[in-house]
């Protein structure tokens, strides 16, 4: 979170945190607009200056409690944004319908027995606000819960999904192979390279005999010679390598520095091309043998920037033909894509296994249906066609921790001869 876009967004959750203030006040009549607006905008300014220093500062700091510090401080400003941002359609919608009722009240006469109960007590009228008032409360705290918790769960919780996929024609050297995936790392403000290390040991915990990280590896470069450090280290972990694929972070964050620096380590980088991972047989493949001749084939796609249609479709066929261009006919192939829309090209190119990102599964899973809707067909999970599997990966981190039934994940996907 830098530069212009730091700033817009900061911007835009200030509004929402005050226009949810306003709202609240408005539904319990409470006749302290101004100054709950005042107190949001203040608590909002104090929330995005940590967050701006702590983006300022971090690329000095590589450990200490000043950064332990910085930090929570920096997660705790996310929660008060994020309890504004889930609250605010809640309060949208009580208000509107408080302002309707109010408006229809306000035009018809008082009847004598309302007059008569108005005159006795105010039983009726205070219940009735008393009720708003605890109704309107229910929202922040309830906001607060799912925007603190979320937080807590999107920092601390990584699922290890294990996916057994049969395949009918699998050469007979691949039965029980494991290939790990990364995807969305994100190293920066809210994921180190310590916990891009865990990530990798907990892969390699499942015995994983290759790793493919599907994009977006960092965003912070003063961080990355710590992630060389641990791609250095973590590929003695997997016999057969790593493999990478372009993500439009590495684009966003500087492509030529992260290029350098996947470029000094054993990684191997696919961008609208391919490679042989064997030849048939099992052969350059640690601890793998069998009678099938039929070659392993790795590919990767970069990352489209055309605009979304009939350009992108476009330009999506175009990358993935090229990564694909020279593979014999036969070969069992897997590809990597960071975009998800890259799944549709793997099932008409009849690729046996498609991993890819990017969508970080919606992160808040309630919104699934509607990240869906504005473009993105393939949210998370496994797809399945015509004997073709494509995966989403919830992504392994994330530039905002704030996660709710949609944790992080790595994946490992175990291939089986299928009978």
């Amino acid at each position: 979170m830098k530069g212009l876009f730091f700033i817009n967004f900061m911007v835009i959750l200030s509004c929402f945190s005050v226009a949810a203030g306003v709202l609240y006040n408005y539904i319990v009549q409470g006749g302290q607009g101004k100054k709950i607006a005042l107190l949001t905008a203040c608590c909002s300014a104090l929330g995005a200056g940590e967050l701006y220093w702590y983006s300022h500062w971090f690329p000095g700091l590589t450990g200490g409690i000043r950064l332990m510090g910085l930090h929570i401080g920096a997660l705790a400003s996310v929660s008060w944004f994020l309890t504004f941002l889930l609250a605010f359609p809640v309060l949208a919608v009580l208000a509107a319908g408080i302002f309707f009722y109010r408006l229809k009240r306000r035009g018809r006469p008082v009847t004598p027995a309302e007059n008569m109960t108005a005159g006795e007590h105010q039983g009726p009228s205070m219940s009735r606000r008393t009720f708003l008032k605890g109704m309107a409360a229910a929202v922040p705290v309830a906001a607060a819960a799912t925007s603190g918790l979320g937080n807590v769960v999107g920092e601390s919780y990584l699922a290890v999904t294990k996916l057994p996929l049969s395949f009918p024609d699998l050469p007979d050297y691949l039965e029980g192979y494991r290939i790990g995936q990364i995807s969305d790392s994100h190293i920066g403000l809210f994921f180190s390279p310590e916990d891009l290390k865990t990530a990798m040991e907990r892969l390699a915990a499942e015995k994983v005999n290759r790793l493919e990280i599907t994009g977006d590896l960092i965003d912070e470069l003063s961080r990355l010679p710590q992630c060389r450090q641990v791609l250095m280290e973590g590929a003695a972990l997997f016999p057969d390598g790593i493999d990478f694929c372009y993500g439009n972070h590495e684009y966003y964050r500087g492509l030529a520095d992260i290029t350098d620096m996947l470029e000094s380590t054993p990684i191997r980088i696919v961008r609208n091309s391919h490679f042989c991972a064997s030849p048939g047989g099992g052969r350059n493949l640690s601890g793998r043998s069998g009678r099938d001749n039929r070659p392993l084939y790795i590919a990767g796609t970069d990352f489209s920037f055309a605009p979304s249609g009939r350009l992108h479709d476009e330009q999506r066929r175009d990358y993935t033909q090229t990564a694909l261009q020279g593979i014999p006919e036969g070969a069992f192939t897997i590809l990597l894509a960071h975009n998800s829309a890259f799944i549709d090209e793997g099932f008409a190119h009849h690729i046996p296994l498609t991993m890819c990102g990017h969508t970080h599964g919606a992160q808040f899973a309630p919104i699934g249906p509607l990240v869906q809707a504005v473009g993105f067909k393939y949210l998370r999970g496994l797809f399945q066609k015509d004997g073709c599997y494509g995966y989403v990966n919830r992504g392994t981190g994330h530039w905002l921790p704030f996660r709710v039934l949609c944790s992080r994940e790595v994946t490992v996907y175990e291939l089986q001869k299928k009978r």
